[in-house]
């Protein structure tokens, strides 16, 4: 049942609106209606570049809560512990910095994943990622550095990580090892 004041929010929303005169669409293409050449070639060409970022599809659903002072590493399979350990004693040079200080989950999330995707276009392998260690937050919310392990162990191309030395930052960074693109 319709009460009066729903039919006056009706009335007042299609104030203006006109029947249309008839109901067949017009399929013939006229001039009027041409994209020009140059926007169908810009359409052309972004439709076959590949997309620099991913489909986020970053799972936030079995997040670890990890301590401030707590150390984090993780290793894909397939690569060499040797390689983790030099990651681990910061003994491969760090060629890119991202600090995620003063970020939302969200927009933090994207900035990961900009920032992994830009790194491994430009050839990187040793970066830095700066999450905090969020003393005032712990125990009472999830932490930047608890969804910065999470992410970086789906973010494709990311081979391994771990905290960072005390020099860089500590257990409030970590350096992660990219893969090349291919």
């Amino acid at each position: 049942m319709v009460d009066d004041e729903d039919k006056e929010l009706l009335a007042k929303e299609m104030a203006g609106v006109r029947p249309l005169k008839h109901n067949k669409a017009n399929t013939k293409a006229s001039h009027k209606n041409k994209v020009p050449e140059f926007t169908m070639r810009l359409r052309r060409r972004q439709a076959t570049i590949e997309n620099t970022i991913e489909a986020d599809g970053l799972s936030d659903t079995h997040l670890v809560a990890i301590a401030p002072e707590e150390y984090i590493e993780h290793l894909q399979p397939g690569l060499q512990y040797s390689k983790l350990g030099k990651l681990r004693l910061g003994k491969l040079e760090v060629q890119y910095n991202l600090d995620l200080h003063g970020y939302t989950f969200d927009d933090g999330r994207d900035m990961l994943q900009r920032f992994i995707s830009f790194c491994r276009k430009n050839h990187y392998t040793t970066v830095r990622v700066v999450h905090g260690k969020s003393h005032s937050s712990w125990r009472r919310q999830e932490t930047m550095k608890s969804y910065v392990n999470a992410w970086l162990k789906q973010i494709p191309g990311v081979l391994g990580f771990a905290s960072c030395l005390p020099m860089d930052g500590g257990t409030g960074a970590v350096y992660v090892l990219l893969s090349r693109p291919r």
